[in-house]
């Protein structure tokens, strides 16, 4: 693998995955929307190139780029993967539209590899399905990523082009903006704010960000056509030992209000993935602990690293 393009990537996970791939001598064609957004991150990597596209104009890429000698083709972007725009039906409907583009401009560019971004969460507006409970609007999200899974799929294997899935579990490290668990919960027991959670007996999984962009560069190299592939640890686990973690790593002393909230959400049991794939077919499995990156989390948080 020589040459890829990532988009989406002035992300947290994208720009990890340039920052990786640029470390072991791949060229990157990073994508990112226009050039408001953030790219400091990237752009001061070696064997990076910018390019500026917006979603909606994903199918005009191969007018774009020149190049036609790309590996691989690793689509990240999604609009309202956050926010109040994850429960805007036309922004995800557009989504799975985007996602479809995208997988023609990889047969356009010559380029034979795609690997899509998945989301653990699609597993559990599919377990809410299977029963009468009406789904939080906010599901919109997870409903748009299987729509685009299965069209994307269908529309790569008609060109020719080798389809993998990549579903990301619960990613966090150094450099995590958005409001997820880790990072929202590290800075409110930083800031002696009191956390509550639920009673955490559901199975959890957590995965280092620098391990998980190298899960991707090992699935795009060796990930067989058609398969999903699970991008976590080897070791799920109940969330309360998480908890109970971070808050000792942060200060023992704290008290974290464990079963203060009820839990509305989906328990999955993780028979649901074969969390082993990555490894048994490409070789790589996690590196750093949860310990060892919840440390590196605080630092960063700190302002020390």
């Amino acid at each position: 693998m020589k040459k890829v393009i990532v988009t989406g990537a002035n992300g947290f996970v994208g720009s990890t995955l340039c920052k990786e791939l640029c470390k072991i001598g791949v060229e990157v064609i990073a994508i990112v929307r226009n050039q408001d957004e953030k790219i400091s991150e990237i752009a001061g990597n070696k064997g990076i190139r910018i390019v500026y596209s917006d979603l909606r104009d994903f199918h005009l890429l191969a007018d774009l780029i020149p190049d036609r000698d790309i590996d691989v083709i690793y689509h990240l972007a999604w609009i309202g993967s956050a926010g109040y725009r994850r429960c805007d039906a036309e922004v995800q409907i557009n989504n799975v539209k985007y996602t479809c583009d995208t997988v023609k401009a990889c047969a356009a560019l010559g380029c034979k590899r795609f690997v899509f971004a998945s989301s653990i969460m699609e597993y559990e507006i599919e377990a809410i399905m299977e029963t009468e409970a009406v789904p939080e609007i906010n599901t919109l999200y997870s409903s748009a990523k299987i729509a685009a899974d299965y069209m994307a799929r269908a529309v790569a294997g008609n060109l020719g082009i080798d389809y993998i899935r990549a579903v990301i579990s619960n990613v966090y490290g150094p450099g995590e903006s958005n409001p997820r668990l880790v990072s929202t919960s590290l800075r409110k027991m930083l800031n002696g704010e009191h956390c509550s959670f639920s009673a955490g007996e559901q199975l959890y999984d957590f995965i280092y960000i620098d391990d998980a962009a190298k899960s991707f560069i090992e699935i795009g190299k060796k990930g067989k056509a058609n398969k999903t592939y699970y991008i976590g640890s080897l070791n799920p686990r109940p969330l309360k030992e998480f908890l109970i973690k971070m808050r000792d790593l942060v200060d023992p002393s704290i008290e974290i209000g464990l079963g203060e909230l009820p839990f509305n959400g989906v328990s999955l049991t993780y028979k649901e993935f074969d969390i082993y794939a990555v490894k048994d077919d490409t070789g790589f499995a996690p590196i750093v602990g949860f310990k060892e990156g919840i440390n590196n989390t605080i630092k960063w948080l700190r302002g020390t690293i």
